[in-house]
Protein backbone atom coordinates (compact mmCIF):
# COMPACT_ATOMS: atom_id res chain seq x y z
CA UNK A 1 0.00 0.00 0.00
CA UNK A 2 1.41 3.60 -0.44
CA UNK A 3 1.60 5.88 2.40
CA UNK A 4 -1.25 7.77 3.61
CA UNK A 5 0.95 10.96 3.25
CA UNK A 6 3.46 11.63 1.09
CA UNK A 7 5.60 14.22 0.50
CA UNK A 8 7.76 15.92 -2.12
CA UNK A 9 9.43 19.34 -3.31
CA UNK A 10 9.56 20.56 -6.93
CA UNK A 11 10.88 23.61 -7.91
CA UNK A 12 8.76 26.08 -9.85
CA UNK A 13 10.72 28.53 -12.63
CA UNK A 14 7.82 31.03 -12.70
CA UNK A 15 7.79 32.13 -9.11
CA UNK A 16 11.96 30.75 -8.36
CA UNK A 17 11.04 29.16 -5.33
CA UNK A 18 11.14 25.81 -3.60
CA UNK A 19 7.67 24.82 -2.25
CA UNK A 20 6.78 21.51 -0.53
CA UNK A 21 3.29 20.08 -1.96
CA UNK A 22 1.31 17.60 0.79
CA UNK A 23 -1.63 15.18 -0.48
CA UNK A 24 -3.18 13.25 2.58
CA UNK A 25 -5.44 11.04 1.17
CA UNK A 26 -8.19 10.15 4.00
CA UNK A 27 -9.98 13.41 3.96
CA UNK A 28 -7.82 15.20 0.89
CA UNK A 29 -6.72 18.30 2.55
CA UNK A 30 -3.79 20.29 2.04
CA UNK A 31 -0.74 20.71 3.97
CA UNK A 32 -0.48 25.01 5.42
CA UNK A 33 2.25 25.16 2.90
CA UNK A 34 0.05 24.88 0.29
CA UNK A 35 -2.56 27.51 0.96
CA UNK A 36 -3.04 30.29 -1.51
CA UNK A 37 -3.64 32.50 1.82
CA UNK A 38 0.07 33.44 2.42
CA UNK A 39 1.72 36.28 1.30
CA UNK A 40 3.41 35.73 -2.52
CA UNK A 41 6.66 36.51 -2.51
CA UNK A 42 8.33 39.78 -4.32
CA UNK A 43 9.94 37.88 -7.00
CA UNK A 44 6.98 36.36 -7.75
CA UNK A 45 4.92 39.44 -8.30
CA UNK A 46 7.84 40.89 -10.15
CA UNK A 47 8.38 37.57 -12.31
CA UNK A 48 4.44 38.36 -12.97
CA UNK A 49 4.66 41.60 -14.37
CA UNK A 50 7.82 40.60 -16.59
CA UNK A 51 5.78 37.66 -17.90
CA UNK A 52 3.04 40.06 -19.02
CA UNK A 53 5.42 42.48 -20.42
CA UNK A 54 6.66 39.95 -22.94
CA UNK A 55 3.35 38.70 -23.94
CA UNK A 56 2.44 42.53 -24.94
CA UNK A 57 0.39 42.82 -21.53
CA UNK A 58 -1.58 40.40 -21.71
CA UNK A 59 -3.31 39.01 -18.45
CA UNK A 60 -1.09 35.48 -17.02
CA UNK A 61 -4.09 33.91 -14.93
CA UNK A 62 -3.69 31.34 -12.40
CA UNK A 63 -5.48 28.61 -13.86
CA UNK A 64 -6.26 24.84 -12.31
CA UNK A 65 -5.94 21.86 -15.08
CA UNK A 66 -7.79 18.53 -14.12
CA UNK A 67 -7.89 14.94 -15.07
CA UNK A 68 -3.93 15.38 -14.34
CA UNK A 69 -3.53 11.38 -15.09
CA UNK A 70 -3.88 11.82 -19.06
CA UNK A 71 -0.95 13.04 -20.65
CA UNK A 72 -3.13 15.71 -23.08
CA UNK A 73 -3.82 17.36 -19.83
CA UNK A 74 -0.28 17.76 -18.97
CA UNK A 75 0.63 18.50 -22.61
CA UNK A 76 -1.46 22.06 -22.18
CA UNK A 77 -0.96 22.41 -18.76
CA UNK A 78 2.86 22.50 -19.48
CA UNK A 79 1.88 25.02 -22.96
CA UNK A 80 -0.08 27.49 -20.43
CA UNK A 81 3.00 27.63 -18.14
CA UNK A 82 5.25 28.28 -20.73
CA UNK A 83 3.42 31.05 -21.89
CA UNK A 84 3.74 32.62 -18.41
CA UNK A 85 0.12 31.42 -16.72
CA UNK A 86 0.69 29.79 -13.47
CA UNK A 87 -0.68 26.13 -13.77
CA UNK A 88 -2.13 24.03 -10.81
CA UNK A 89 -2.59 20.16 -11.60
CA UNK A 90 -5.19 17.98 -9.96
CA UNK A 91 -6.66 14.42 -9.83
CA UNK A 92 -7.73 11.78 -7.82
CA UNK A 93 -4.87 10.11 -7.83
CA UNK A 94 -1.47 10.41 -5.75
CA UNK A 95 1.11 9.23 -8.48
CA UNK A 96 -0.68 10.91 -11.87
CA UNK A 97 1.85 12.33 -14.69
CA UNK A 98 2.00 15.53 -13.24
CA UNK A 99 4.38 14.64 -10.22
CA UNK A 100 8.02 15.04 -10.20
CA UNK A 101 7.84 17.83 -12.79
CA UNK A 102 9.10 21.17 -12.66
CA UNK A 103 6.83 23.25 -13.71
CA UNK A 104 3.46 22.94 -12.11
CA UNK A 105 3.20 25.54 -9.02
CA UNK A 106 1.27 22.70 -7.25
CA UNK A 107 -0.57 19.23 -7.72
CA UNK A 108 -3.89 18.76 -5.68
CA UNK A 109 -5.82 16.07 -5.32
CA UNK A 110 -9.33 15.80 -5.04
CA UNK A 111 -12.34 13.51 -4.48
CA UNK A 112 -13.74 11.06 -6.96
CA UNK A 113 -16.52 13.11 -8.74
CA UNK A 114 -18.83 9.91 -9.92
CA UNK A 115 -18.64 8.48 -6.79
CA UNK A 116 -18.82 11.47 -4.09
CA UNK A 117 -20.42 14.09 -6.30
CA UNK A 118 -21.07 16.91 -3.49
CA UNK A 119 -17.33 16.20 -1.84
CA UNK A 120 -16.47 17.21 -5.24
CA UNK A 121 -18.82 19.94 -5.61
CA UNK A 122 -17.53 21.26 -2.17
CA UNK A 123 -13.21 21.10 -2.89
CA UNK A 124 -13.76 22.68 -6.38
CA UNK A 125 -15.30 26.09 -5.12
CA UNK A 126 -13.10 25.72 -2.03
CA UNK A 127 -9.86 25.32 -3.88
CA UNK A 128 -11.06 28.08 -6.61
CA UNK A 129 -11.49 30.76 -3.22
CA UNK A 130 -8.37 29.87 -1.54
CA UNK A 131 -5.97 29.40 -4.29
CA UNK A 132 -7.18 32.73 -6.31
CA UNK A 133 -7.72 30.38 -9.51
CA UNK A 134 -8.77 32.55 -12.84
CA UNK A 135 -10.22 30.00 -15.05
CA UNK A 136 -10.83 25.99 -14.28
CA UNK A 137 -10.17 24.02 -16.90
CA UNK A 138 -11.67 20.19 -17.47
CA UNK A 139 -9.72 17.99 -19.67
CA UNK A 140 -11.22 14.44 -20.22
CA UNK A 141 -14.34 12.56 -18.47
CA UNK A 142 -14.56 14.61 -15.61
CA UNK A 143 -15.82 17.50 -17.56
CA UNK A 144 -19.43 16.17 -17.22
CA UNK A 145 -18.89 16.62 -13.56
CA UNK A 146 -17.44 20.43 -14.06
CA UNK A 147 -20.74 20.91 -16.11
CA UNK A 148 -22.59 19.67 -12.98
CA UNK A 149 -20.79 22.88 -10.95
CA UNK A 150 -21.23 25.31 -14.12
CA UNK A 151 -22.19 28.88 -12.48
CA UNK A 152 -21.55 27.99 -9.11
CA UNK A 153 -17.38 28.79 -9.01
CA UNK A 154 -16.40 32.35 -8.38
CA UNK A 155 -13.70 32.04 -11.76
CA UNK A 156 -14.24 31.86 -15.29
CA UNK A 157 -14.84 28.00 -15.92
CA UNK A 158 -14.47 26.12 -19.10
CA UNK A 159 -17.22 24.34 -19.84
CA UNK A 160 -20.65 24.04 -20.73
CA UNK A 161 -23.61 23.07 -18.87
CA UNK A 162 -24.42 19.45 -18.06
CA UNK A 163 -27.73 19.66 -20.08
CA UNK A 164 -25.58 20.75 -23.16
CA UNK A 165 -22.65 18.11 -22.67
CA UNK A 166 -25.14 15.34 -22.18
CA UNK A 167 -26.92 15.88 -25.13
CA UNK A 168 -23.85 15.96 -27.03
CA UNK A 169 -22.58 12.92 -25.07
CA UNK A 170 -25.55 10.73 -25.52
CA UNK A 171 -25.00 9.00 -28.59
CA UNK A 172 -28.48 8.56 -29.86
CA UNK A 173 -29.80 12.54 -28.44
CA UNK A 174 -26.54 13.51 -30.27
CA UNK A 175 -27.90 12.10 -33.59
CA UNK A 176 -31.14 13.77 -33.75
CA UNK A 177 -29.07 17.35 -32.07
CA UNK A 178 -27.01 17.24 -35.16
CA UNK A 179 -30.07 15.72 -37.37
CA UNK A 180 -32.15 18.65 -36.77
CA UNK A 181 -29.72 21.60 -37.63
CA UNK A 182 -29.20 20.01 -40.84
CA UNK A 183 -25.86 17.91 -40.75
CA UNK A 184 -26.32 14.55 -42.27
CA UNK A 185 -25.93 11.34 -40.07
CA UNK A 186 -25.69 7.89 -40.59
CA UNK A 187 -29.50 6.02 -39.69
CA UNK A 188 -29.33 5.50 -35.60
CA UNK A 189 -32.03 3.63 -33.42
CA UNK A 190 -32.11 3.37 -30.01
CA UNK A 191 -33.04 -0.31 -28.32
CA UNK A 192 -34.24 -0.77 -24.88
CA UNK A 193 -34.70 -4.39 -24.76
CA UNK A 194 -32.63 -7.57 -26.56
CA UNK A 195 -35.62 -9.04 -28.53
CA UNK A 196 -36.31 -5.56 -30.14
CA UNK A 197 -32.69 -4.92 -31.06
CA UNK A 198 -32.54 -8.36 -32.80
CA UNK A 199 -35.65 -7.29 -34.98
CA UNK A 200 -34.31 -4.43 -35.95
CA UNK A 201 -30.40 -5.67 -36.58
CA UNK A 202 -29.07 -6.10 -40.11
CA UNK A 203 -25.25 -6.84 -41.12
CA UNK A 204 -25.06 -3.38 -41.89
CA UNK A 205 -25.58 -1.95 -38.28
CA UNK A 206 -22.97 -1.63 -35.56
CA UNK A 207 -23.59 -2.19 -32.27
CA UNK A 208 -23.03 0.69 -28.89
CA UNK A 209 -24.32 1.66 -25.93
CA UNK A 210 -26.03 5.06 -25.60
CA UNK A 211 -23.10 6.11 -23.21
CA UNK A 212 -19.90 4.69 -23.50
CA UNK A 213 -16.10 5.92 -24.52
CA UNK A 214 -13.01 4.92 -26.05
CA UNK A 215 -14.72 2.61 -28.47
CA UNK A 216 -15.35 0.65 -25.15
CA UNK A 217 -18.46 -1.90 -25.95
CA UNK A 218 -18.68 -1.18 -29.75
CA UNK A 219 -19.78 -4.53 -32.02
CA UNK A 220 -18.75 -4.06 -35.19
CA UNK A 221 -19.24 -7.75 -36.62
CA UNK A 222 -22.92 -8.50 -34.78
CA UNK A 223 -23.63 -12.11 -34.13
CA UNK A 224 -27.19 -12.38 -32.51
CA UNK A 225 -26.75 -15.96 -31.67
CA UNK A 226 -23.63 -14.78 -29.46
CA UNK A 227 -24.91 -11.74 -28.06
CA UNK A 228 -24.80 -11.18 -24.47
CA UNK A 229 -25.20 -7.33 -23.40
CA UNK A 230 -27.59 -5.78 -20.75
CA UNK A 231 -30.14 -3.89 -22.95
CA UNK A 232 -32.89 -2.18 -20.82
CA UNK A 233 -35.00 1.12 -20.18
CA UNK A 234 -32.20 2.32 -17.54
CA UNK A 235 -29.35 0.87 -20.65
CA UNK A 236 -30.18 1.63 -23.78
CA UNK A 237 -28.00 0.35 -27.05
CA UNK A 238 -27.96 2.25 -30.78
CA UNK A 239 -27.82 0.74 -33.75
CA UNK A 240 -25.81 2.41 -36.09
CA UNK A 241 -25.82 2.38 -39.89
CA UNK A 242 -22.05 0.84 -41.02
CA UNK A 243 -20.40 4.11 -42.77
CA UNK A 244 -17.88 3.60 -45.15
CA UNK A 245 -14.80 5.90 -45.94
CA UNK A 246 -12.02 7.81 -44.24
CA UNK A 247 -12.78 8.01 -40.39
CA UNK A 248 -11.01 11.81 -39.33
CA UNK A 249 -10.88 12.94 -35.25
CA UNK A 250 -11.86 16.80 -34.97
CA UNK A 251 -11.06 18.78 -32.08
CA UNK A 252 -12.12 22.31 -31.72
CA UNK A 253 -11.50 24.96 -29.00
CA UNK A 254 -14.95 26.86 -28.40
CA UNK A 255 -15.82 29.80 -26.68
CA UNK A 256 -19.66 31.25 -26.44
CA UNK A 257 -20.23 29.51 -29.16
CA UNK A 258 -17.51 30.65 -31.49
CA UNK A 259 -14.96 28.66 -32.82
CA UNK A 260 -11.20 29.59 -31.88
CA UNK A 261 -9.88 26.20 -33.44
CA UNK A 262 -9.75 23.16 -34.80
CA UNK A 263 -7.78 20.34 -35.95
CA UNK A 264 -8.20 16.98 -37.44
CA UNK A 265 -6.55 13.58 -37.68
CA UNK A 266 -6.70 10.65 -39.16
CA UNK A 267 -7.73 7.40 -36.90
CA UNK A 268 -4.86 5.06 -38.77
CA UNK A 269 -2.90 3.66 -36.04
CA UNK A 270 -4.81 2.60 -32.86
CA UNK A 271 -5.50 0.22 -30.36
CA UNK A 272 -8.89 -0.94 -28.88
CA UNK A 273 -10.32 1.48 -31.37
CA UNK A 274 -8.47 4.11 -29.62
CA UNK A 275 -5.79 6.63 -31.61
CA UNK A 276 -2.38 6.06 -30.95
CA UNK A 277 -0.84 8.28 -33.69
CA UNK A 278 -1.90 11.90 -33.71
CA UNK A 279 -1.18 13.46 -37.48
CA UNK A 280 -2.50 16.75 -38.30
CA UNK A 281 -4.26 16.47 -41.89
CA UNK A 282 -4.63 20.04 -42.32
CA UNK A 283 -8.77 19.45 -43.35
CA UNK A 284 -9.64 21.29 -40.18
CA UNK A 285 -13.23 21.51 -39.15
CA UNK A 286 -14.12 19.02 -41.61
CA UNK A 287 -17.66 19.89 -43.23
CA UNK A 288 -18.31 22.61 -40.59
CA UNK A 289 -19.70 20.24 -37.69
CA UNK A 290 -17.77 21.86 -34.97
CA UNK A 291 -19.33 25.25 -36.02
CA UNK A 292 -22.35 23.80 -36.35
CA UNK A 293 -22.56 22.46 -33.04
CA UNK A 294 -21.23 25.02 -31.30
CA UNK A 295 -23.08 27.92 -32.77
CA UNK A 296 -26.11 26.11 -32.12
CA UNK A 297 -25.49 24.94 -28.48
CA UNK A 298 -23.62 28.23 -27.55
CA UNK A 299 -20.61 25.77 -26.39
CA UNK A 300 -17.93 26.42 -24.27
CA UNK A 301 -14.60 24.00 -23.83
CA UNK A 302 -13.40 21.34 -26.03
CA UNK A 303 -15.71 19.83 -28.69
CA UNK A 304 -14.68 16.42 -30.10
CA UNK A 305 -16.31 14.58 -32.73
CA UNK A 306 -15.89 11.15 -34.42
CA UNK A 307 -16.49 11.32 -38.31
CA UNK A 308 -17.01 9.85 -41.55
CA UNK A 309 -15.65 11.15 -45.10
CA UNK A 310 -17.84 9.20 -47.59
CA UNK A 311 -17.08 8.61 -51.07
CA UNK A 312 -20.00 10.68 -52.12
CA UNK A 313 -17.75 13.89 -50.36
CA UNK A 314 -20.21 14.52 -47.68
CA UNK A 315 -18.88 13.89 -43.87
CA UNK A 316 -20.78 12.64 -41.44
CA UNK A 317 -20.77 12.58 -37.14
CA UNK A 318 -20.67 9.14 -36.16
CA UNK A 319 -20.45 10.72 -32.32
CA UNK A 320 -19.26 13.36 -30.55
CA UNK A 321 -16.96 13.87 -27.13
CA UNK A 322 -17.54 17.22 -25.43
CA UNK A 323 -14.00 16.86 -23.92
CA UNK A 324 -10.54 17.03 -25.07
CA UNK A 325 -8.91 14.36 -27.06
CA UNK A 326 -5.37 13.98 -27.81
CA UNK A 327 -6.02 16.64 -30.59
CA UNK A 328 -4.32 18.56 -27.79
CA UNK A 329 -0.71 17.25 -28.54
CA UNK A 330 -0.73 18.72 -31.85
CA UNK A 331 -0.44 22.17 -30.29
CA UNK A 332 2.52 23.38 -29.67
CA UNK A 333 4.07 26.65 -27.26
CA UNK A 334 3.91 28.99 -30.14
CA UNK A 335 0.47 28.06 -31.37
CA UNK A 336 -0.22 30.04 -27.83
CA UNK A 337 -3.54 28.17 -26.70
CA UNK A 338 -3.89 29.94 -23.54
CA UNK A 339 -5.07 32.96 -25.73
CA UNK A 340 -7.84 30.85 -27.01
CA UNK A 341 -9.48 29.72 -23.76
CA UNK A 342 -8.25 32.70 -21.35
CA UNK A 343 -9.01 35.55 -23.97
CA UNK A 344 -11.25 34.09 -26.85
CA UNK A 345 -9.17 34.67 -29.64
CA UNK A 346 -8.37 32.90 -33.00
CA UNK A 347 -5.43 30.91 -33.38
CA UNK A 348 -4.06 28.36 -35.25
CA UNK A 349 -2.72 24.73 -34.59
CA UNK A 350 0.65 24.07 -36.02
CA UNK A 351 0.44 20.65 -36.09
CA UNK A 352 3.42 18.43 -34.69
CA UNK A 353 3.17 14.87 -35.04
CA UNK A 354 3.35 13.17 -31.89
CA UNK A 355 2.27 9.28 -30.73
CA UNK A 356 1.85 7.29 -27.88
CA UNK A 357 5.32 4.95 -27.60
CA UNK A 358 3.84 1.99 -25.01
CA UNK A 359 0.65 1.70 -27.69
CA UNK A 360 2.12 2.24 -30.90
CA UNK A 361 4.35 -0.78 -30.14
CA UNK A 362 1.12 -3.09 -29.23
CA UNK A 363 -0.23 -1.56 -32.18
CA UNK A 364 2.40 -2.99 -34.05
CA UNK A 365 2.30 -6.49 -32.48
CA UNK A 366 -1.37 -6.82 -33.08
CA UNK A 367 -1.17 -5.88 -37.11
CA UNK A 368 2.42 -7.14 -37.71
CA UNK A 369 1.12 -9.78 -40.26
CA UNK A 370 -1.27 -6.75 -42.04
CA UNK A 371 0.45 -6.23 -45.35
CA UNK A 372 2.50 -2.71 -45.09
CA UNK A 373 1.57 -1.73 -41.57
CA UNK A 374 5.41 -2.26 -40.73
CA UNK A 375 6.56 0.16 -43.43
CA UNK A 376 3.98 2.67 -42.43
CA UNK A 377 4.22 2.13 -39.03
CA UNK A 378 8.08 2.60 -38.99
CA UNK A 379 7.35 5.77 -41.22
CA UNK A 380 4.88 7.21 -38.66
CA UNK A 381 7.47 6.43 -35.96
CA UNK A 382 10.20 8.45 -37.80
CA UNK A 383 8.19 11.78 -38.60
CA UNK A 384 6.72 12.23 -35.13
CA UNK A 385 7.86 13.14 -31.15
CA UNK A 386 6.74 11.01 -28.16
CA UNK A 387 4.24 11.85 -26.52
CA UNK A 388 5.47 11.07 -22.62
CA UNK A 389 8.37 9.56 -23.65
CA UNK A 390 12.02 11.46 -22.98
CA UNK A 391 15.22 9.81 -22.86
CA UNK A 392 17.04 12.89 -20.33
CA UNK A 393 14.24 12.55 -18.39
CA UNK A 394 12.56 8.74 -17.17
CA UNK A 395 10.57 9.95 -14.76
CA UNK A 396 7.15 10.57 -16.94
CA UNK A 397 7.88 6.93 -18.24
CA UNK A 398 7.82 5.39 -14.48
CA UNK A 399 5.02 7.59 -13.35
CA UNK A 400 3.37 5.73 -16.68
CA UNK A 401 4.27 2.50 -14.91
CA UNK A 402 2.92 3.10 -11.76
CA UNK A 403 -0.09 4.57 -12.79
CA UNK A 404 -0.66 1.44 -14.92
CA UNK A 405 -0.64 -0.80 -11.71
CA UNK A 406 -3.06 1.15 -10.25
CA UNK A 407 -5.43 0.61 -13.34
CA UNK A 408 -4.81 -2.65 -13.32
CA UNK A 409 -6.16 -2.90 -9.31
CA UNK A 410 -9.07 -1.11 -10.08
CA UNK A 411 -9.67 -3.28 -13.42
CA UNK A 412 -9.50 -5.95 -10.85
CA UNK A 413 -11.59 -5.02 -8.23
CA UNK A 414 -14.20 -3.93 -10.56
CA UNK A 415 -14.27 -6.96 -12.76
CA UNK A 416 -14.00 -4.14 -15.89
CA UNK A 417 -11.80 -3.63 -18.67
CA UNK A 418 -8.27 -1.73 -18.12
CA UNK A 419 -9.54 0.91 -20.47
CA UNK A 420 -12.44 1.87 -18.38
CA UNK A 421 -10.55 1.48 -15.32
CA UNK A 422 -8.61 4.85 -16.25
CA UNK A 423 -11.76 6.77 -16.39
CA UNK A 424 -13.92 4.69 -13.77
CA UNK A 425 -14.06 7.58 -10.73
CA UNK A 426 -14.66 10.28 -13.74
CA UNK A 427 -17.40 8.72 -16.26
CA UNK A 428 -20.60 9.96 -17.09
CA UNK A 429 -23.53 7.69 -18.05
CA UNK A 430 -26.80 10.09 -17.69
CA UNK A 431 -27.02 10.17 -13.91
Amino acid sequence: MFPLSFDFSCKEPACLQEQSIQIHSPNYQQDSSTRADQPSPPNAIVLAIVYSILQGGKFMAKVLVTCARSPAAIHLGRLLHESGHTVILADTKRFHLGRWRSWPNKCLRHPPPRHQSRQFSQWLQQVVKTEAIDCVIPVYEETFHHGLNHGTLDCEHFCSDIETLDRLHNKFEFIQFVKSIGIRVPETIIVKDISQLKSKLTPDHILKPVYSRFGENVIINVDPNKLKIDVSETNPWILQERLEGKQYCLQGICKNGKVLSSVAYSSDFTVSKSSVFYEKTGKGDLGGIIEKVASNSNYTGFLSFDVILGEDGIVRPIECNPRATSALHLYSTQDKIGDAILNGEMIQCSGTSRRLVLPMWINLASNLFKKGHFKNWRKAVKRSKSVEWNVFDPRPGILQLISLLGFTLVALKNRISLIAATTYEFEWNGE
